[in-house]
């Protein structure tokens, strides 16, 4: 182990010094501070006391004003005071000792209050009802029943209203109850309420603060003794300490007195504040001498460390100037981290090359690229040394990159990627198992699992990967979708795995996210095929843009039919372009207004959900939220439109007749005893298509069911219709369908499930 000697030795010169420098400084500055604060402590002790007064007379004025209004507008207090009916008075008292109890429960401050009635010598309190004589403060009662002295607060005194209750200390508020014959009103504020506030506002234990009266007692302070009844209020000790600060109410006529202690230790230390001083000057004075000497002699080791430098450098052109731009122990460590940055770049681009090298063999092995004998030579190398018979390649996809990419920067997704890869070795090393995973695509992590036996794949892998699955679906804010390849047993199989878990995460768009999918689950339901679909697309465009309410069942539908088979993500892509193509070319036929909303709004919310939807369910929603918020504009605007519910009509006129013959613009025309051309104009306007057309789509839609639901024949269909000729119907449906009536009804036959 490196001894520390040099160091040791630098350490026991300077520290000694630093102490005793920083400590004489710290003296310093804090004599300095605590003259200072003795100033400061002056005036705070004004403003504490000026404070403590005026709180101490707003409470006070507060219940000044509260009893005067009870004795004004308390119907139960002054009915107290007033001659009533012998049979009516217990009950007047009873809801005057109330009225009493209600007061002193909504105002903490009160101590005791009750009423004194000249007229029968009665006295009331909250809880009992007595006669004068009985009462304890029956003296007190007498001395002021007769005063004709102002109403104030009275300087402390000892309250008692039982014989069996101890005297309390306590200020009084006298009030006329019936100024005629004297009758009173008593409020009590025990002095330890006082001193509660004084406590309240001066938490110190630095200072004393003491309520006077106006007779020189204390009626109340923040010092008490604990006493066998209670807490009891010191009296004022001339000796606490210098008094600071004090403050007179107008109100009262009471005094406020503040000071600090006396004996304090920083009292002494004030009384020497200049000897102090002096002395940390001379400290200073003699460190800063001892400083310079020992960095003399510390400074030769810096010396010797140059000229090795030096030497080492050579006459390099690049050292000598930066020698004459920075000092000593600067160009030491300048010199030492080229030496270290230069080892730290060899360091990195080999790392570099390796992790490149791992993850090139990964991809050539997942790609089937024809590798050289030395492949296994290579794995070894990267820790994958032991015998393994058996592979198993799982893919790891992040659901809903695009919003994944949203949420987190750069830095994040590159954190929360590395958690994931970290996960899955973590989760490998707890079974019977190795793996080497490697990201091969933005969000997809591949991952090459070994076995020793087929028997222990078969069991682990799927709880392993499920594991995987929970664990990132719990505690990441994203879910992801594995596709498990299946088992094979020769290396040069295992890009066959690869491309099965691959094929598996295709079909990702049927099964849904945050699940795993193997190749069991794509052979429990058949594959599907678009173009199937195309006339569907088509059927449901016509009506979305002729205004049918049933456009939102035929998309139910579709969805419903798309949900019994199996697509790829490309294929449901491909079918939903085909249906924004349709609508487009649809929707080209209304209105200008209709066709402009149209390309604002829609059409853009539905190619960015083709471009960011990854499964069937995302593709439904998404296009149905867009899809019916147009339709809702559309027929808004057409609903405003003056000739909106003539349409209407003319339109459920058209449901109910399909299947007569004589179906015709001129038909409509006598019976709606409009124009033809006015109302074919009207027509166009509303659906974006000719009256016949329509005519002929609700004809067809009609006949499709027919084909699909029952096993009527072509001309009873065509009949049924409104075609009487077969032959008619036949290339009215080929024109419209792009196939024959009887070669629909076979080919929708065979694609039933």
């Amino acid at each position: 182990m490196m001894r520390k000697n040099w160091f040791n030795r630098l350490l026991l010169s300077y520290l000694p010094v630093f102490f005793v420098i920083s400590l004489s400084l710290l003296l310093i500055t804090y004599l300095t501070l605590n003259e200072m604060s003795k100033r400061s402590a002056i005036r705070a002790n004004e403003l504490l006391s000026q404070s403590i007064m005026q709180l101490i007379d707003n409470t006070l004025l507060d219940l000044d004003t509260l009893m005067q209004q009870q004795l004004m507008h308390n119907d139960k207090i002054k009915l107290f005071f007033q001659t009533v009916a012998p049979a009516d008075r217990q009950q007047a008292d009873y809801e005057a000792a109330a009225a009493l109890n209600d007061l002193m429960s909504k105002n903490p401050m009160i101590g005791s209050v009750y009423l004194f009635r000249t007229e029968d010598q009665v006295v009331l309190t909250p809880a009992t009802r007595t006669t004068v004589e009985k009462f304890g403060d029956k003296y007190f009662i007498g001395k002021y029943v007769k005063s004709l002295r102002p109403f104030r607060w009275l300087d402390k005194r000892e309250y008692q209203e039982h014989e069996e209750n101890p005297p309390r200390q306590v200020v009084s508020l006298i009030k006329f109850g019936k100024i005629s014959d004297g009758s009173l009103m008593v409020v009590n504020v025990n002095t330890d309420s006082l001193s509660g506030i004084i406590r309240g506002m001066s938490e110190s234990n630095l200072n004393f603060v003491d309520l006077i009266d106006t007779q020189g007692k204390v009626l109340a302070t923040k010092e008490f003794t604990q006493t066998s009844d209670g807490l009891k209020v010191q009296d004022t000790d001339p000796s606490k300490g210098p008094e600071l600060s004090y403050a007179r109410s107008s109100y009262t006529g009471w005094t406020i007195r503040s000071g600090i202690y006396s004996g304090n230790i920083l009292e002494w230390v004030s009384s020497l504040f200049y000897v102090w001083i002096v002395v940390g000057f001379l400290v200073i004075l003699a460190g800063i001498v001892w400083l310079v000497f020992v960095t003399r002699r510390n400074y030769k080791p810096i010396q010797v460390m140059m000229r090795r430098i030096s030497d080492y450098a050579g006459p390099s052109m690049k050292h000598s100037e930066l020698k004459d731009r920075v000092d000593e122990l600067q160009y030491i460590g300048i010199t030492l981290d080229d030496l270290m940055d230069k080892s730290h770049t060899l360091q990195e681009q080999n790392k570099e090359n390796l992790a490149y090298r791992k993850k090139q063999l990964f991809l050539n092995i997942m790609e089937g690229v024809s590798l050289d004998q030395n492949w296994e030579q290579e794995l070894k190398e990267l820790g994958f040394d032991e015998h393994h018979g058996c592979f198993i390649v799982v893919l790891t996809e992040i659901d809903g990159i695009h919003s994944f990419c949203s949420r987190y920067n750069h830095r994040d997704q590159h954190l929360l990627k590395h958690i994931v890869r970290s996960v899955t070795a973590e989760l490998a090393s707890t079974r019977q198992t190795r793996v080497w995973s490697e990201w091969v695509h933005d969000n997809r992590l591949g991952a090459l699992y070994f076995f020793e036996e087929p028997g222990i794949a078969e069991e682990e892998m799927m709880p392993l990967a499920e594991k995987l699955r929970h664990w990132v679906q719990n505690l990441l804010a994203f879910t992801v979708t594995i596709g498990v390849g299946p088992l094979v047993l020769q290396p040069e199989q295992i890009s066959a795995s690869y491309q099965a878990s691959l094929q598996a995460l295709e079909y990702k768009a049927s099964f849904g996210n945050n699940r795993l999918i193997s190749l069991a689950d794509l052979s429990s339901r058949a594959k599907g095929e678009v173009y199937k679909h195309l006339q569907e697309t088509r059927q449901l465009s016509q009506s979305y843009r002729s205004g049918d309410a049933d456009w939102e069942d035929q998309f139910n539908d579709l969805y419903r039919s798309l949900q019994s088979r199996l697509y790829t993500r490309e294929d449901l892509i491909s079918l939903h372009n085909h249906l924004l193509y349709t609508l487009t070319k649809e929707v080209a036929a209304l209105p200008a207004e209709l066709q402009q909303r149209w390309k604002d709004e829609a059409d853009g919310q539905l190619k960015l959900i083709l471009e960011q939807a990854e499964t069937m369910e995302e593709l439904h929603d998404g296009f149905y939220r867009v899809l019916l918020q147009a339709y809702t504009e559309m027929q808004e605007y057409r609903e405003r439109n003056n000739n909106h519910q003539l349409i209407q009509s003319v339109k459920q006129y058209i449901s109910h007749n399909y299947s007569n013959p004589d179906l015709s613009l001129m038909h409509l025309s006598n019976e709606f005893g409009l124009g033809s051309s006015y109302l074919s104009r009207l027509f166009k306007e509303a659906f974006g298509v000719k009256f016949i057309d329509y005519v002929v789509q609700v004809r067809i839609e009609k006949a499709t069911e027919l084909l699909q639901q029952t096993e009527e024949t072509i001309q009873d269909i065509a009949a049924t219709v409104g075609y009487p000729r077969s032959l008619t119907f036949i290339r009215a449906f080929k024109k419209h369908m792009g196939i024959t009536p009887g070669n629909y009804r076979k080919s929708y036959w065979e694609a039933a499930p």
